[in-house]
């Protein structure tokens, strides 16, 4: 309809806006030129100058533009191109494109019922809010004179708010105040607040928009308005601290400075006065005094307490070395230099530390008694009389030199055998400091040599830290599972104890952090490893590797007696603690008590390993008693179960299966061996997850078979059958004569395994099997099948054959021959070689219970078995 242009129409031009408008209000928003047109000529055409403008919903970008249904009818009044492209860059040819900025004055709030049109712009019927009414109801309303004030207020604090804040806040400020002082009604003030506050969100300004009551409206401008005031509150707190923080750090810094000049200007004074004297009095003291007065007693001179003239002291007591007081020297003069905020400040400060709490020169005295040390080693471990004798050896050397450098020890045994608490019991003995170093797992040198100083972080290695809580420089230092550290073609941190261990080397050991040589030679280092091959040559090359084997049944149980069950029955409190006892003067006798015989059958039948570690886990399964129970063998199926291990061997062998010894890193165990054969093409299978050298030992024993060089004599309880002697006949009949050469003049017609395929086989093929001492087991097993007879179920053998028949000596004989033991063999073939390890190895009560035979030639052994 055509009128004035002021008029209320039913039907509005709607455009987008970025925020709300509120009524009385004047904003802008922008239009590119072809939508100013398109709407200047809807205008023109309804004669009128009447928009409506609505805030778009906020949204994700590329979403379809939303509007939300309240808006505002606005009066367009002035249109101005806003900035073009930036200064420099083209000037864009297509006019369509540039944008407008339209000057707009609210006037009332409406709310869309329905839209006549989307493109090329929106047409809706509006229905408008009753301004009017609402502020004749208003204006009787008290609490909206209320509101309306305490607004007023609040918007006038702002002037007195930003006096504490920069320039431009304030300013800003009275700007605002300004305006307020001009506002009439509270619609006027709703809108200032609506338009004006900067921080607040378009949600926020639509819900000002839309709610209908005006005291409603009040109450939501208030909270927004001191939701502002108490951050601008905050705002001025934060610049004023931040403002005072650095008034006083400049002041502690100007302090600071005036202080490092003063000391210097001290310093420089009594230099020259000592110059001075020294001038004066002519003597070298006095100029010694002048050119090499040390720094430390200057700092310490002026102020006792300062934490660098305490470094200083502690550097001067430690007594350090040459190279080490140099750097030393130079660090603490840097340190001086540097301020305590300063980064390197806390670094430099940790690493002098470190220099002045290593022991260069602090040492332990030795215990040079030999009968007292070996009294304290035979109390602590039984048996182990190797590792005890050459510790002997080393005190003796000790006690008559007085400087002998420690050596390196490596102790080599299946696990619980007590290689750890041995070392702990040498220790005991010299009467030195112990300290342990777990290397399982350690991949990289830094954990052994340290960082170096260049790395945030950075510490020093686990030997200087061993040192350093020993706090002597010759301690007893226990490499623990040396072998156990990973070892391939990224990580090798054994190469790094190469250094450590080499007796010319690890006087000047250099770790990264402290970067100066410490003297290492003076200590006792002992290596601990359950397989000795896995540590690399050059390392092992510098160790004196000491073999322990394992416990012999009546050591086993005299640990029990003397160590595990004391040790347990006190941790179930079945016998009180000597120490305790001793202050109350209660009787120590323990509540539980274990025979003789129940100690060996709880050795022999539910334990079955070199050590004692599964012995003292068993031993902490007890009744729980208040008087004094004694155990025998009979009750301990009720105590701990069904026996795990039966020491004889109730079955015998069958054809086809020898009994083999092995020794591996958890000690010796019995290694069953089988054969059979079967009709085929001479093929030789071998299965079990054998290594090289096993699998070349059953060559051997098959090839010394098939060559007829092997002679044997059936035993009388093993009557031959015409099959038997049938085999026999073919296998020995032609036997060749003892210098003739192997191989020489085979009879084809008589191979024992023309025509048939042969399988041996190692049980457990899960586990990896290498090593030269199954060559003589293998041959009796392939025997065993072509005689179609058992070998002996009562004998275990070991060693290696070669082409001609003649048996080597091998390894691990001690462990070997107590794991026969403990399986119940009564007896063992060994090669006539080891005749010297089992006279020095094996406890003569061991010998009483199992008989060991000598060999030289398989011939001895087919004999013997068959």
């Amino acid at each position: 309809p055509a009128g004035t242009g002021d008029e209320r129409p039913k039907q509005l031009l709607v455009l987008p806006g970025n925020q709300a408008v509120f009524p009385a209000t004047q904003e802008t928003i922008e239009l590119s030129s072809e939508k100013l047109r398109e709407v200047s000529e809807h205008l023109k055409k309804t004669r009128s100058k009447m928009v409506g403008v609505i805030a778009a919903v906020p949204s994700r970008r590329g979403a379809t533009l939303e509007l939300y249904e309240v808006g505002t009818l606005c009066r367009l009044v002035d249109a101005e191109a806003a900035p073009s492209t930036p200064s420099g860059s083209p000037r864009r040819e297509d006019q369509q494109d540039r944008r407008i900025r339209v000057s707009i004055q609210g006037m009332a709030r409406f709310k869309v019922t329905k839209y006549r049109q989307e493109e090329p712009f929106r047409i809706a019927e509006v229905e408008y809010y009753d301004e009017k009414a609402e502020l004749q109801a208003a204006a009787q309303d008290i609490q909206v004179r209320a509101l309306t004030l305490s607004i007023f207020q609040k918007l006038l604090s702002f002037d007195q708010g930003g006096k504490s804040s920069d320039k431009s806040g304030a300013q800003r400020a009275r700007t605002l105040a300004s305006r307020v002082r001009a506002l009439a009604t509270p619609l006027a003030i709703i809108g200032f607040v609506g338009s004006k506050l900067p921080q607040l969100t378009p949600e926020e300004r639509q819900q000002l928009l839309e709610e209908r009551s005006t005291r409603r409206r009040l109450e939501v401008a208030l909270e927004l308005l001191e939701r502002e005031f108490e951050a601008q509150q905050m705002q001025s707190s934060i610049a004023a601290d931040m403002q005072k923080s650095r008034e006083g750090e400049m002041k502690r810094l100007m302090a600071q400075r005036q202080a490092q000049e003063i000391k210097k200007e001290l310093a420089r004074l009594r230099r020259a006065r000592a110059a001075r004297a020294a001038e004066e009095s002519g003597g070298r003291e006095g100029e010694a005094e002048a050119t090499q007065g040390p720094e430390l007693e200057e700092e310490g001179e002026e102020e006792e307490e300062d934490e660098v003239a305490r470094l200083a002291d502690s550097l001067e007591k430690a007594c350090l070395p040459q190279d080490a007081s140099r750097i030393a020297k130079r660090e603490l003069k840097r340190l001086k230099s540097l301020e305590p905020h300063h980064p390197e400040y806390t670094t430099t400060h940790t690493y002098l530390e470190l220099l002045a709490s290593l022991p260069w020169s602090v040492s332990s005295e030795d215990r040079v008694d030999l009968k007292t040390a070996k009294a304290m080693l035979d109390e602590d471990h039984k048996g182990l009389d190797k590792v005890k004798t050459r510790l002997l050896e080393f005190l003796a050397v000790q006690k008559m030199r007085g400087d002998m450098k420690g050596p390196i020890l490596c102790l080599h045994g299946p696990p619980g055998i007590g290689k750890t608490s041995l070392g702990r019991s040498i220790a005991r003995a010299l009467g030195r400091k112990f300290c342990r170093l777990a290397l399982g797992g350690v991949r990289d040198e830094a954990e052994i040599r340290g960082h170096r100083r260049t790395y945030i972080g950075s510490m020093c290695g686990s030997i200087i830290q061993a040192f350093q809580s020993a706090g002597t420089n010759n301690p007893v230092v226990l490499l623990d599972e040396v072998d156990k550290m990973t070892n391939n073609s990224t990580f090798n941190p054994m190469a790094t104890l190469l250094e450590v261990l080499d007796p010319e080397q690890n006087s000047h050991f250099k770790d990264h952090y402290v970067n100066t040589p410490f003297d290492l030679s003076r200590a006792l280092f002992i290596c601990t490893a359950n397989d000795a091959s896995l540590i690399d040559r050059p390392l092992l090359d510098r160790m004196e590797v000491v073999d322990l084997s394992g416990y012999t049944l009546e050591e086993k149980v005299g640990i029990t007696e003397s160590h595990l069950l004391p040790k347990q029955r006190r941790l179930h409190a079945l016998e009180p603690d000597p120490s305790a006892s001793k202050s109350s003067g209660e009787p120590t006798e323990p509540k539980l008590v274990l025979t003789e015989a129940a100690m060996r059958a709880l050795v022999t039948k539910w334990t079955s390993e070199s050590g004692v570690r599964n012995l003292e886990r068993l031993e902490g399964i007890g009744p729980d008693a208040r008087g004094v129970i004694t155990v025998d063998a009979h009750h301990l199926e009720h105590v701990l179960g069904p026996q795990l291990y039966e020491p004889d061997l109730a079955e015998r062998l069958i054809p086809g299966v020898a009994m083999g010894l092995s020794v591996s890193s958890v000690g010796g165990q019995l290694l069953f061996i089988e054969a059979t054969r079967m009709q085929g093409r001479g093929k030789l299978t071998i299965t079990g997850q054998l290594g090289a050298v096993m699998t070349e030992s059953v060559h051997t024993a098959m090839s010394l078979l098939r060559s007829r060089f092997v002679r044997s004599v059936r035993r009388s309880h093993f009557p031959p059958s015409p099959s038997d002697s049938e085999v026999l006949a073919t296998l020995y009949s032609s036997r060749a004569p003892a210098d003739e050469e192997v191989g020489q003049g085979v009879d084809t017609d008589r191979d024992p395994f023309r025509g048939q395929d042969v399988h041996v086989h190692f049980p457990a093929g899960g586990i990896p099997k290498d090593g030269p001492s199954a060559g003589v087991a293998i041959l009796l097993a392939l025997a065993s099948v072509l005689l179609n007879a058992p070998m002996r179920s009562d004998t275990a053998v070991t060693g290696e054959v070669t082409l001609r028949g003649h048996v080597l000596p091998v390894g691990g004989i001690r462990d070997k021959v107590l794991a026969a033991h403990r399986a119940g063999i009564k007896h063992v073939l060994l090669p006539h070689a080891n005749r010297r390890d089992v006279l020095e190895d094996i406890p003569a009560k061991t010998l009483e219970s199992i008989e060991v035979h000598y060999v030289k030639h398989v011939d001895e052994a087919l004999d013997w078995a068959y």
